[in-house]
């Protein structure tokens, strides 16, 4: 592949890491020394904890499906953490596995839902996220939860020469991850499933089994995610999970994966993330209030939707 074929495939991947640093400029010259070491650390962090649960709505999304149940998989697993480590490092070492299983099993009954008994999956994954947070409520009395231990704090807000460890974190599963979807049968079949379930079904696809597993591995990095998330904050609350359930559909529509599944790539939802971040920096600059930041996100995302929806017409 020469060169300017790659830079003609990857046009809009460029454009959007682009934007993210056009974004970036502009909060500098709104605000003078926004763009100094400490603050691209916290922003780094943040960007961090949004890519993890991306890469598991792009699992659910590349089948033609989306994951709305995020929010409260993650707030699950934060609260585990903090229930059964009861601030002790020793209790990790058992705890993470147990977390992380529990948030596959929550992501399974969304696939079963949605693979087996044929449920809509916007409609499958509100249904739950509504059950796991009354779960949580019930269980807990509506009352905040304890702390992470000391070692998961030092690893969530620390950082290894100057870098910070989430930063470092993400980046290495991110390989993982992208090697994953785009190079291996796995990530082909998630993408044969989104391009058509019948063209997949006569290639031997076993196009239910798959469709469930996307949804598995979603509810992995959401548990994930907010294990380390629990290091992140002093403490536990109900609804922390809140803010990851559009924003990881919107980094992964902005990264320019269809909504309607079988194209895109993790690295555009990686600089979809990184826009996100900077358009979230944009409007504090401006002191936006909350509502107009949540309707402008709500635009956003509408206008990548459209986007998406409009070079799938194309390509097909």
């Amino acid at each position: 592949m020469t060169a300017k074929s790659f830079l003609k495939k990857n046009f809009s991947i460029f454009m959007t890491f682009i934007i993210a640093l056009l974004l970036l400029v502009f909060i500098s010259i709104l605000r003078p020394g926004y763009a100094n070491v400490n603050n691209l650390r916290v922003l780094s962090i943040t960007a961090s904890f949004l890519g993890l649960t991306a890469m598991g709505q792009m699992a659910a999304i590349l089948t033609g499906g989306m994951d709305l149940s995020i929010p409260w998989m993650f707030t699950i697993a934060a609260f585990l953490t903090g229930n059964l480590t009861q601030g002790e490092n020793g209790k990790l070492i058992f705890a993470i596995p147990v977390i992380l299983l529990v948030g596959v099993l929550m992501g399974a009954f969304n696939g079963i839902g949605i693979a087996y008994v044929g449920i809509a999956p916007v409609i499958m994954t509100m249904a739950s996220n509504i059950i796991f947070q009354g779960l949580l409520v019930g269980i807990t009395g509506g009352t905040p939860g304890g702390t992470a231990p000391q070692a998961l704090k030092d690893f969530a807000n620390g950082s290894v020469g100057g870098i910070s460890t989430m930063l470092l974190f993400w980046i290495a599963i991110s390989v993982v991850f992208y090697i994953i979807i785009a190079k291996s049968p796995y990530g082909r079949k998630l993408y044969a499933i989104g391009h058509s379930d019948t063209v997949a079904l006569f290639s031997g696809v076993n196009v239910k089994l798959m469709r469930a597993s996307a949804y598995m591995v979603c509810g992995f990095f959401a548990a994930l995610a907010g294990i380390l998330f629990s290091g992140r904050v002093s403490q536990l609350y109900l609804g922390m999970g809140d803010p990851y359930q559009m924003q990881s559909v919107s980094a992964v529509a902005i990264g320019g994966v269809s909504l309607l599944g079988g194209s895109g790539s993790y690295i555009g939802t990686v600089a979809g993330v990184l826009v996100l971040v900077m358009l979230d920096g944009v409007l504090s600059a401006l002191g936006f209030a909350q509502s107009v930041q949540k309707i402008i996100y709500g635009v956003v995302l509408m206008l990548a939707v459209l986007l998406s929806s409009r070079k799938q017409k194309v390509r097909r």
